[in-house]
């Protein structure tokens, strides 16, 4: 279902210079019809308050109750399951070695009563610009190349934030990782001498219909989010410090032992390749402006949130403030279903917050704050017109980051 291999016969993807990629309607779409149906999400990551709550494949939430959360086998990973089957399906598309480089991540979390860790040193720059942003990764690009500087940052420790923020990538990148070893395996007809590694055990991968392309093209949040909160910037260096030490192994290859244990492979599973800056700046560009809640379900005013999960091909619907595609979780799954009859060339919208009751200030507010951009859909546009002549304007018009 990515834009590059096919989607429904029922949407197109349209851009424009002030929205970007937006969906519109190939056909006229009756009310009530599902236009797009996404499995699981690129990347996600439950908040580690819920963890021990959440099963972490289908997400059920039970208000706090644990007693429905049975498989408890990867539990130093920061992962619970109601059943084994959860576990299975879970490990059938991230594979036991993810377990294991999670069970790693964690042991740089830092431990409560543990007191504070010694951090690298980092002075945030004066203003936050896309030129001192390019400076201070390349700053920790060439400090990298040593190998005592490597040493040192293997001692650094995460705060829960930072922690929750570097699982969320990791798992972005070990799907990178996947697709790479796939792609090249597919290209190489001699595969017989090769070790084994990351891989999903069907052979088959599948993240949502998405791939480390479609998850790279979503427009970046990284300036807006460091510019507005400035300390961002070494929450996420602290992030790659850790995951570049901690996850890059140049030993040889061939002393893999499948039957070695989790913690094992883990160790011997070299993503050095795939842990750079760019890729790290883009999985935490991607994070807040295109990621969609996980939400305690019926969604309702005080649901709790759980996590955050990116999907690339929901992400190019618009916002709008009374929207015409109305977003269903299901578990992992999300479906997006009209709530009126679109006409073809009509653009398909959701909403991206609970909005409904909100005033046309409190809602470009918080649309402002948490996706940075003023909305110009057509309700918000009628709003102001009316504030301001007392005519009603139907003006057309979207807006979103992706």
């Amino acid at each position: 279902m990515s834009p590059a291999s096919g989607l429904p016969s029922t949407l197109t993807v349209t851009v424009s210079p002030l929205t970007g990629r937006s969906y519109r309607a190939a056909c006229d779409i009756p009310k009530g019809t599902c236009v797009l149906d996404v499995s699981t999400p690129y990347a996600d990551m439950l908040y580690k308050n819920f963890r021990k709550e959440v099963c972490a494949e289908c997400w059920r939430y039970e208000l706090g109750r644990t007693d429905f959360l049975t498989c408890r086998d990867f539990v130093e990973a920061g992962l619970w399951f109601c059943d084994g089957r959860c576990r299975d399906i879970w490990l059938e598309r991230e594979g036991i070695e993810t377990v294991a480089l999670l069970r790693t991540l964690e042991t740089a979390r830092i431990r409560s009563g543990k007191g504070k860790a010694k951090q690298e040193n980092f002075t945030t720059p004066e203003k936050i610009t896309e030129d001192a942003l390019a400076r201070a990764w390349e700053e920790v690009a060439s400090q990298e190349k040593q190998a005592k500087t490597l040493a040192r940052w293997k001692m650094i420790k995460l705060d829960d934030f930072e922690a929750d923020l570097a699982r969320y990538v990791l798992v972005a990148l070990v799907h990178l990782y996947r697709e790479l070893k796939s792609n090249a395996t597919r290209s190489d007809k001699d595969t017989t001498s090769e070790p084994a590694d990351i891989s999903h055990s069907s052979g088959t991968l599948n993240f949502g219909g998405a791939t480390w392309r479609d998850f790279a093209a979503l427009q970046s949040g990284e300036l807006p989010q460091t510019s507005m909160f400035p300390g961002l910037l070494e929450n996420w260096i602290r992030v790659y410090q850790v995951l570049k030490s901690r996850f890059s192994y140049k030993g040889p290859r061939s002393s893999l032992n499948t039957h070695s244990s989790p913690t094992d492979q883990a160790a011997i599973v070299d993503l050095s390749d795939v842990i750079t800056p760019q890729n790290v700046r883009t999985a935490l560009g991607a994070d807040l402006s295109n990621s969609f809640g996980i939400w305690q379900v019926p969604v309702a005013a005080e649901s709790e949130g759980l996590g955050f999960g990116t999907y690339p091909i929901p992400s190019i619907f618009n916002h709008h403030c009374s929207p015409n595609v109305l977003k269903e979780r299901m578990g992992r799954r999300l479906r997006f279903v009209t709530t009126e009859k679109a006409r073809t060339g009509d653009e398909l919208c959701i909403s991206y917050g609970h909005v409904d009751g909100m005033s046309l200030e409190e809602r470009r507010r918080y649309l402002q704050d948490g996706w940075f951009f003023l909305c110009q859909c057509s309700r918000c546009i009628n709003e102001v017109n009316l504030q301001t002549s007392g005519d009603s304007v139907d003006v057309a018009g979207q807006q979103h980051t992706e």
